[in-house]
């Protein structure tokens, strides 16, 4: 019954951020176990309503990488690969996040690719991209 309880408490939590908003919560007023589940019902709300940004932000905050390399690995499966980039970059999973951005490339993504090789920390690729197809950034 407890474990049920506890369920429930989060998925209202998560609801709650969700409806306040990622950036007004302070998951430092939750324990680690809490902060976990709670911010990552909450991307995965946040997710389902299409809300990419705050999906990811929501489940960095949580500290759940297990679960962005999850979501990410879906988004490559369906050929999303600026939303697996996304969700690859806090993972700090260089592999995944080069394999994201040579895609994301093909496709004329070429800043979020440069951003995503900046993140895997590729600084000939970061540099061959920002000097042949983006001198803006």
């Amino acid at each position: 019954m407890a474990n049920w309880q506890n369920h429930n408490m989060s998925n209202t939590l998560a609801r709650w951020v969700v409806d306040k908003g990622i950036d007004n919560v302070k998951p430092s007023m939750l324990s680690p176990e809490m902060k976990r589940e709670v911010l990552t019902e909450a991307g995965m709300i946040l997710l389902k309503e299409g809300r990419i940004y705050e999906a990811v932000k929501a489940v960095s905050m949580g500290e759940n990488s297990e679960k962005l390399v999850e979501m990410g690995d879906e988004f490559m499966r369906q050929s999303k690969f600026d939303k697996a980039v996304l969700c690859f970059i806090p993972t700090k999973d260089k592999v995944r996040i080069e394999k994201a951005a040579v895609e994301c490339a093909k496709q004329g993504m070429v800043q979020l690719a440069y951003y995503a090789y900046v993140a895997s920390e590729n600084a000939e690729m970061a540099v061959f991209l920002k000097e042949n197809f983006c001198p803006d950034l």
